[in-house]
């Protein structure tokens, strides 16, 4: 599981080099928030929002808000 968010990490710096802030939706319960949240922003300085669903259903209505 380390080596997984360790390479979703390097992606996203990867492709957010210059980013300030990055946004990230995933089902719930599926990683710990407080670490992962906390340890992207302090090894990267990005500001990372990140949020959950339950559902499709759910996503789809964020993501047409």
């Amino acid at each position: 599981m380390k080596k997984m968010l360790t390479v979703t990490a390097a992606s996203l710096l990867t492709g957010f080099a210059f980013a300030q802030s990055v946004n990230v939706y995933n089902w719930s319960d599926y990683v710990d928030e407080e670490v992962t949240v906390d340890g992207f922003t302090s090894e990267t300085g990005i500001e990372l929002t990140y949020d959950v669903y339950d559902s499709n259903e759910i996503l789809e209505a964020k993501m047409s808000a």
